[in-house]
């Protein structure tokens, strides 16, 4: 199978938990998977040993900021910004193919250091970092 399909941004795709896109109209994303790397290596060994450890998400999200204009309630994004007590579901897509054709991230991640940028022109976001968080991998699917 030939590999000519090129991912470009538009692609992608991100879904967050219920009343997520209430908070934020996500933009961009930068997600990094990664493992430790453990040396192991001991006495008698005539070279290097290393092991890598679990498979960890971090990353952010950039986006414009929305909000509640009634003012009457909080919505779940913004509870989940301020008072991140529990894992929230977040599916990071790279490529939203027909059938199985998919590549996208999934894990369940607390969201931590929101950080807004307003200016005087107009411009305005808000971006906010996620890590994986529940004890289990995230779930890669990279099917070409």
């Amino acid at each position: 199978m030939p590999f000519d399909t090129y991912v470009i941004g538009n692609d992608g795709n991100v879904t967050l938990p219920a009343g997520g896109t209430d908070s934020i109209k996500v933009k961009s994303y930068a997600a990094t998977l990664s493992r430790v790397e453990n040396e192991v290596t001991a006495f008698g060994d005539t070279g290097r040993r290393r092991r890598l450890g679990m498979l960890d998400l971090t990353g952010s999200l950039t986006g414009v900021p929305t909000i509640n204009s009634t003012g009457s309630t909080n919505t779940a994004l913004t509870n989940m910004l301020w008072m991140a007590t529990v894992t929230q579901a977040l599916t990071l897509t790279v490529f939203d193919g027909t059938g199985t054709t998919d590549a996208r991230i999934a894990a369940n991640c607390i969201f931590n250091n929101a950080a807004f940028s307003i200016d005087k022109a107009g411009d305005a976001a808000l971006t906010v970092n996620f890590s994986n968080a529940d004890g289990t991998a995230p779930v890669v699917t990279w099917l070409v």
